[in-house]
């Protein structure tokens, strides 16, 4: 079960990202080459950031019940139920979430962290509350198609579950008495859509972007992230981040009892500009092949397709009412029952040739696989496991060999698009030393289609091989090793790792040479603490408010007020620091030490400079320019011998 199931219901609104973007740029992170401006509002790159005082938040705002489905009927009135109107809001009496990049060098996994949502109709607090657990975003592309070329244009999705969550009546909806039974395992399984994000100062809508969004039922067992469902992928391009089509990824759900499929196009279709809706591309509809292909398809003669049903994106309303979720009942469509089950779905568009264009077709062989959770911290000498689950046609499946691979994605560079500094500061190389971290080559499925896999980080950590910046960043591919797998793999589908550097731990810790130098870095990047709350450089403010100080890192890492808020910090770290602030055994201040000469540090492993990637205003720090680095590192590699 998940939010493709019923019942469920919809929700529009706004959010608000209140980003740090002094972080962005992986360079500012060396101290001693670290200067003033770089803390100013800049929005034509060379030093400074868009959002310097950010916060960190992330909550919604404005988001109300749009829509609802019960027994697969859709429901858009109070009286219908009354669901419909209520308000999704955020935790009441606690911090809002926070949202978190894993590295500067990596920050397309942005993470929401310590978030609470909850329902209330105005009369109770919280018809029902849950925490959501964190997950990154994925699926990030080019959806908006006017207007300037910023990070207003990308768009993305969250797959999440909303944990603990706690029921305090129905108020006499029927939607909720169900989605309550459904729930039992004390879970919802919840999807946002985030579009039109704001970064520019003197528009109302700064830090602020659309969401639509579902909840619906989860059941213990599945993966909490997506749905195991049917996997469509849009045709081969030239620029991953723009399908040829116009269409992106989306995932497909069939109910066999029911007979219907559910189609969710929250985030695959285009939209006109930031605040208007769907572009109208054309007469979409939903089908089922009556031959497998055993290549992604163009076009395809129009008898070769059982239509399921149109797609409703053109309607009034219809993507705020359902999030672009669309339920396609297939009983009384002849050969429909027959084919469903194991033959691939596809997304055509009618053209002058009287054939469909294919913009998007289930993978090859209905295979897929995908890991349950993209995003990796591992201190020195521990492990983690990420549960990875394969299907073929959205039914588990087992047995099936999963190979991995070296795979970093769009990590590395600078992060913010290469402008220079001066003085210089070299861009760490990300990935070495290669063998710091260890995962298998390949493994097998169990009798339900799941495998974890294992990643340890050594003893030792991967030393300290970006210089200025603790640990190393690492990317890990996997794919089934079926040899009919052969649909494009989707870019976002890889395991982030950040493996922390060891920490040698003095007995006794001290201001100079231990603690100030953590506390100096991360009181540049983050001016909102040191101006306003705490000089993070300096012993006598640090200690006078080394209270709040240890609350904060004592907390743990999903609470919303967990320090430091980008969760970059290794335990050993985090544990010297908390001993400091305790002061020593005897009592009295933290110790501040001997202060002495700042020691040269040592050059990261450096990768050359790069080609340069000129950026137009408000591109710089985000999303846009480290794809574009990217693609400009990528061009600059195809062109040498």
């Amino acid at each position: 079960m998940s939010q493709l199931d019923s019942p469920r219901l919809h929700f529009a609104g706004y959010f608000q990202a209140d980003v740090s973007t002094v972080n962005n740029d992986v360079r500012y992170y060396d101290v001693q080459a670290f200067r003033p401006e770089y803390q100013q509002l800049s929005l034509s790159g060379g030093g400074g950031a868009w959002n310097p005082e950010g916060t960190g938040v992330f909550r919604l705002v404005n988001c109300e019940v749009t829509g609802a489905v019960l027994d697969g009927g859709l429901l858009f009135t109070q009286g219908e139920d009354p669901v419909i109107g209520m308000s999704i809001q955020n935790a009441d009496g606690r911090a809002p979430g926070k949202i978190v990049d894993l590295d500067p060098q990596q920050q397309m996994v942005s993470t929401i962290w310590g978030m609470g949502v909850r329902l209330t109709n105005g009369l109770h607090p919280a018809l029902f509350a849950g925490d959501y657990a964190p997950a990154a975003f994925t699926n990030l592309w080019m959806r908006q198609q006017t207007g300037v070329l910023m990070d207003q244009k990308m768009a993305a999705c969250y797959g999440s579950v909303l944990s603990n969550v706690r029921w305090d009546g129905h108020a006499d909806s029927r939607v909720l008495a169900a989605l309550a039974r459904a729930g039992s395992s004390g879970q919802l399984s919840i999807q946002l859509n985030v579009y039109g994000y704001g970064r520019d100062p003197s528009i109302p809508r700064y830090t602020l972007g659309h969401v639509t969004g579902t909840i619906g039922p989860h059941r213990a067992g599945e993966p909490q992230q997506f749905a195991i469902g049917r996997q469509l992928a849009p045709q081969g391009t030239a620029n991953p981040m723009v399908p040829s089509g116009g269409v992106y990824y989306f995932t497909c759900k069939v109910d066999p009892a029911r007979k219907r499929v559910t189609a969710d196009f929250g985030n695959c279709l285009p939209i006109v500009d930031a605040n208007r809706g769907l572009q109208d591309i054309g007469a979409l509809v939903l089908g089922v092949l009556r031959r497998n292909p055993t290549e992604q398809l163009a076009s395809i003669a129009m008898s070769e397709v059982v239509v399921l049903g149109p797609v409703a994106y053109r309607q009034t309303g219809w993507y705020r009412q359902t999030a672009g979720i669309q339920d396609f009942p297939y009983a009384a469509i002849d050969g429909a029952a027959a084919l469903i089950d194991d033959h691939a779905l596809v997304l055509v568009r009618p053209n002058a040739a009287g054939e469909f264009d294919v913009l998007v077709q289930e993978t090859l062989g209905g295979l897929y696989v995908r890991a349950d959770d993209c995003v990796v911290r591992l201190d020195p000498g521990k492990s983690a496991g990420v549960a990875l689950y394969a299907s073929r046609y959205g039914h588990p499946l087992p047995g099936a060999a999963v190979v991995t691979s070296v795979n970093t994605g769009f990590m590395g560079g600078t992060g913010a698009g290469n402008q220079p500094l001066h003085p210089p500061v070299k861009t760490p190389q990300i990935g070495t030393p290669a063998d710091a971290i260890t995962y298998p080559a390949s493994l097998t499925t169990d009798a339900t289609g799941v495998a974890t896999l294992a990643i340890a980080a050594g003893p030792s950590g991967p030393g300290n091989p970006r210089g200025y910046i603790d640990g190393q960043l690492y990317g890990i591919g996997y794919q089934l090793g079926d040899p009919a797998a052969q649909t494009p793999t989707n870019q976002w589908d890889f395991i982030s790792v950040l493996a922390f550097s060891p920490t040698d731990v003095p007995a006794q810790p001290t201001w100079c040479g231990q603690i100030e130098p953590i506390f100096q870095q991360y009181g540049n990047l983050y001016p909102i603490m040191s101006k306003h709350l705490v000089d993070l450089g300096n012993y006598d403010s640090v200690v006078e408010h080394r209270r709040i100080l240890r609350l904060a890192f004592s907390l743990p890492r999903a609470d919303p007020n967990h320090m430091p808020v980008t969760r970059d910090l290794s335990d050993a770290k985090r544990d010297m620091i908390l001993d400091w602030l305790d002061g020593p055994p005897g009592g009295g201040p933290p110790v501040k030490g001997t202060p002495v000469a700042r020691a040269a540090v040592a050059p990261a492993a450096a990768a050359p400079t790069g080609p340069s990637v000129a950026l137009e205003p408000l591109q710089t720090g985000g999303k846009t320019a480290v794809i574009l680095e990217h693609q400009a590192r990528q061009a600059e590699k195809g062109r040498k011998p």
